[in-house]
C-alpha cells in the first residue's frame, strides 16, 4: 500500500510538471500580448509615423513627423538646419440657425425688422456665400521656427526652452516630446515599465498654445528683461536665465516681496535699481531670456542670491552655494 501511494504521488508530480510549464508559458504569452508596444501613443493609438530617438534620457521627435501627425495640411519648410512650420486649424463654427433665432440676420448686424425698413439692396447669391463662409469659420494659426543647436524654439511668439538643444535624427531636426506636446496642448504621460509615452488631447483646449502677444504679462516682461540685461547681458543664455530665475524665485518666496517691481527695488538688493542702469533698453537676447523664464525655463530651481564669482559677500558667507555660471556665483 505504501508503494502504491508513493507511486500515485509520483504520478501526480509528473503530471503537474508537465501541466504547470504549459500554464506558465500560456500566462507569459498572454502577458506579452497585453503589454503595449514600446513607443509613443496619441489618444491611446500607437503613433507609428513618428520618428523619435532617446537623447540624453529625453525622447526627441522630428518636428516634421510630429507636425504631420497633428496637422496633415501644415506647410513645413526646411533649409540649412532651420525648420519653419505654418498651419491653420478651424477653431469654431458659428451656428447660423442659432444666430437667426436670436432675432438677427447673420449676414446683417441690424435686427430683421430694421433691415426691411432700411431699403438696402439684397446681396447676390455669390456674395452671400462668401460672407457666410467668412462669418461661419473662426480659425487658429500656428507658426513654428526652430534652428538646429538652439536651446529654444519659437511657437506663436512663445519661447520654449530646450535644455540640451535642438538636435537632428537622421538629418531631420528634432525637439523634445514635451516641448512639441506643449505647442499642441497635449498632456504627456510616461510608463517606465513599458517605455511608452502617452500623449492626450486636453478636453476643450485650443488647437495650439496661446500666442505670446496675450500670454506674456507686459509689466513682468518689462522689468525682467531689463534686470537680466543690466545684470547679465554679457553672460551666456543659461546665465541670463539663472538671473531671471533668482528674481522669480524671490517673487515666489515668502522671504521677499511678492511683485517683481518690489523685489527689484527692495532696498540694497539689486545694484542696477540703485544706479539707474535698470532703465536701459534691453537687448534682443535679454528679451528672449526673459520670455524663456516666463515660459518656465529653469536653470537654477532654488537660487535666491547671486554675485560676481569669487566675491566675498553676504551670500557667499552665509548662503548655501548652488552653482557658478559664467561670471556669476549663485546661492540658495
Amino acid at each position: 500500500m505504501k508503494f502504491r501511494v508513493t507511486g500515485l504521488a509520483l504520478a501526480g508530480l509528473m503530471a503537474s510538471s508537465l501541466i504547470l510549464p504549459g500554464f506558465a508559458a500560456e500566462a507569459e504569452e498572454t502577458a506579452a500580448e497585453e503589454k503595449p508596444t514600446p513607443g509613443i501613443y496619441l489618444d491611446g493609438e500607437l503613433a507609428e509615423t513618428l520618428e523619435f530617438r532617446l537623447y540624453n534620457n529625453v525622447n526627441y521627435i522630428t518636428i516634421e513627423s510630429f507636425v504631420s501627425m497633428m496637422d496633415r495640411e501644415a506647410i513645413v519648410e526646411k533649409e540649412d538646419g532651420t525648420v519653419v512650420v505654418n498651419s491653420v486649424s478651424v477653431a469654431d463654427v458659428i451656428d447660423m440657425e442659432d444666430a437667426s433665432e436670436d432675432g438677427e440676420d447673420p449676414e446683417n448686424s441690424l435686427p430683421l425688422s430694421e433691415q426691411e425698413e432700411s431699403g438696402d439692396p439684397e446681396p447676390g447669391e455669390e456674395e452671400l456665400e462668401e460672407e457666410a463662409a467668412q462669418a461661419n469659420v473662426v480659425e487658429e494659426t500656428l507658426t513654428i521656427t526652430a534652428v538646429e543647436g538652439a536651446k529654444y524654439l519659437v511657437a506663436n511668439d512663445r519661447y520654449l526652452y530646450v535644455k540640451n538643444g535642438l538636435t537632428s535624427i537622421d538629418g531631420e531636426l528634432a525637439a523634445p516630446v514635451r516641448v512639441l506636446a506643449e505647442i499642441y496642448n497635449l498632456d504627456v504621460g510616461f510608463d517606465n515599465e513599458t517605455d511608452c509615452v502617452y500623449l492626450t488631447r486636453q478636453e476643450d483646449a485650443d488647437a495650439y498654445l496661446e500666442s505670446g502677444d496675450t500670454y506674456y504679462n507686459g509689466d513682468t516682461l518689462y522689468w525682467l528683461s531689463r534686470i537680466i540685461y543690466a545684470e547679465s547681458g554679457n553672460q551666456p543664455l543659461e546665465g541670463q536665465i539663472a538671473v531671471g530665475n533668482v528674481v522669480m524665485n524671490r517673487v515666489a518666496s515668502p522671504l521677499f516681496p511678492n511683485t517683481i517691481y518690489d523685489v527689484l527695488f527692495q532696498r540694497n538688493q539689486f545694484s542696477p535699481a540703485i544706479s539707474g542702469s535698470i532703465y536701459r533698453d534691453p537687448s534682443e537676447g535679454a528679451m528672449i531670456s526673459a520670455k524663456l523664464v516666463m515660459d518656465g525655463a529653469v536653470v537654477l530651481k532654488n537660487a535666491l542670491f547671486f554675485n560676481a564669482a569669487g566675491l566675498n559677500s553676504y551670500a557667499s558667507r552665509t548662503r548655501p552655494y548652488v552653482a557658478t555660471i559664467g561670471n556669476h556665483a549663485f546661492y540658495a
